[in-house]
């Protein structure tokens, strides 16, 4: 009997030791294959943050409810401060996801009922409001336009946070809820759609929106270096943003980093560290840890969209390489970010930049940015596929760009010397003889005035706010479209010029005659 005990004690042990050798291994070559994909990765990251000029950028990937990489890159700003996995960057849209984190948090409670008019949690005044409902915004189906967001950008920068959120709210409701009779909208992507919402959860929860995302989501997730005030975020180490002038990379700390009335549309700060729980808590039913922040019903309803190819609540899905993902880019002036989620495989990529202008992006599709395409190399390399192209670098783009500015106005500068010549020079014998004021040179001259006069017009009205956006986000751009329509002003003076000389000569020809 006690030689039976025995027996069988000595074959436990040695059936334990094959398994534990067994998961030793096992554990042993992920650990490898890891280690040698993260190798890949790191050399991926180098070459383009190298063609693409990035300044600083940060990595962050989690798999499962696991944290397997974190790693910053380049500079965080002009000191040389290097870039860490606690480094803020701004979040752009994706910060949208809280928002709709945070709608659906008081949807769970009874506060809100998404199927509910807005009129609900709205002032009474604005007829508009009981047409549209709270999932008619998540969805981005409210009919808003983005293009209608612009001046509302340009104007409340100097806002105050504490109001800033409600009074962009209000304005978009003047702007938008006019309408008098229910309406099916499509797909139509709009900031003010987040905007109302941020501006809803204020009212329904009786806090200011930071405090409510700090408190509910910010704190459960141990995002403890998330912001959603840039000051906060100065205060803790963030990235200095950059813009584009000419192809090379030059800090910004203007006004319109950060739009306090947009918060709830975008302006979120965080690093890569903290993002990725909110990753691991997106792709775990909401869970991270020991704390949940929604259930997992509402955590489907976010991720899905009301039909394929639009918007989910915060999300939309693609495809990388044949793999299904739901994610969304994310700009602000001066940052850029991508987040994708491989919902089978549990995997989920978030990419920080800090720099970003038009250029950035691709054209017609300019969702796509550059992390967009960094992102998505990252995907492949994690499933072994090909990284696929990434598009033209940075330098190729401005060779592009510079190369067709330089060439218009070496031929703008030409004509204009030309006409400098004609103009000051002797009077020949094409300009000496029968002169006509004919409508087509009239047309003529005027033409070369009304650049300048457009430039100006757009600078000192909010005709069209777009063009001030532009001149923010590509202000090389800018600059040399002001110089060009100075140049064709100054050579259409010439041309007055040469045509009362013109004219005069003419007619001192026919009295001496």
């Amino acid at each position: 009997m006690s030689m039976r005990i025995i027996a069988i004690i000595l074959c436990s042990l040695f059936i334990f030791h094959l398994f534990s050798s067994a998961r030793s291994n096992g554990s042993m070559q992920e650990e490898q294959f890891e280690t040698s994909v993260f190798s890949e990765v790191d050399a991926y990251i180098a070459r383009e943050m190298k063609r693409q000029r990035l300044p600083g950028l940060a990595l962050g990937i989690v798999k499962g409810d696991r944290i397997l990489y974190l790693k910053g890159y380049g500079e965080a700003d002009s000191s040389g401060r290097p870039v860490t996995p606690e480094t803020p960057f701004g979040l752009g849209s994706i910060g949208k996801s809280i928002t709709a984190t945070a709608v659906l948090q008081l949807a769970e409670k009874g506060k809100i009922d998404l199927d509910a008019p807005i009129q609900r949690y709205f002032p009474t005044k604005y007829r508009g409001a009981e047409f549209i409902t709270v999932r008619q915004l998540l969805n981005q189906t409210s009919g808003f336009s983005q293009i209608s967001t612009f001046d509302n950008t340009l104007t409340s920068i100097n806002d105050q946070y504490q109001d800033a959120i409600e009074k962009n709210a209000l304005s978009y409701a003047e702007k938008f809820l006019t309408r008098t009779q229910q309406t099916e909208h499509t797909y139509r992507y709009s900031n003010a759609n987040y905007v109302l919402l941020g501006y809803i959860v204020q009212q329904v929860s009786g806090q200011s929106y930071g405090d409510y995302v700090k408190e509910h989501i910010f704190s459960p997730l141990s995002m403890h270096n998330s912001f959603v005030t840039l000051d906060e975020a100065s205060e803790h180490g963030l990235a200095t943003p950059h813009r584009r002038i000419f192809g090379y990379n030059v800090a910004y700390d203007g006004p319109y980093v950060y739009i306090p009335g947009d918060a709830p549309a975008g302006y979120h700060y965080t690093n890569v560290k903290d993002m990725s729980h909110y990753l691991i808590a997106q792709m775990n039913g909401g869970r991270f840890e020991d704390n949940s922040v929604l259930s997992s019903e509402s955590i489907r309803l976010m991720q899905t969209e009301p039909v394929p190819g639009t918007y989910g609540m915060g999300w939309s899905t693609d495809s990388i390489n044949g793999l299904r993902v739901i994610g969304s880019p994310g700009g602000s002036l001066g940052f850029q970010a991508q987040t994708f989620m491989v919902l089978e495989q549990q995997l989920g990529v978030i990419v920080f930049a800090n720099v970003l202008d038009a250029i950035d992006a691709e054209w017609p599709d300019t969702h796509i940015i550059t992390t967009t395409h960094i992102a998505s190399g990252v995907i492949n390399l994690l499933n072994e596929k090909p990284i696929g192209g990434s598009g033209l670098s940075i330098s190729q783009k401005y060779w592009l760009v510079n190369g067709l500015i330089f060439t218009l106005s070496a031929w703008l500068i030409y004509t204009t010397v030309r006409t400098a010549k004609r103009c000051l020079g002797p009077l020949s014998p094409d300009n000496s003889g029968h002169t006509e004021i004919s409508i087509k040179v009239i047309s003529r001259i005027v033409l070369y005035f009304a650049g300048l006069f457009i430039i100006l017009l757009l600078n000192m009205t909010q005709i069209v706010p777009l063009w001030h956006i532009a001149t923010i986000f590509q202000p090389d751009v800018y600059v040399w479209l002001m110089m060009m329509a100075v140049l064709m002003a100054l050579k259409g003076t010439m041309e007055i010029i040469l045509l009362v000389r013109s004219i005069r000569h003419e007619k001192t020809s026919k009295l001496s005659g």
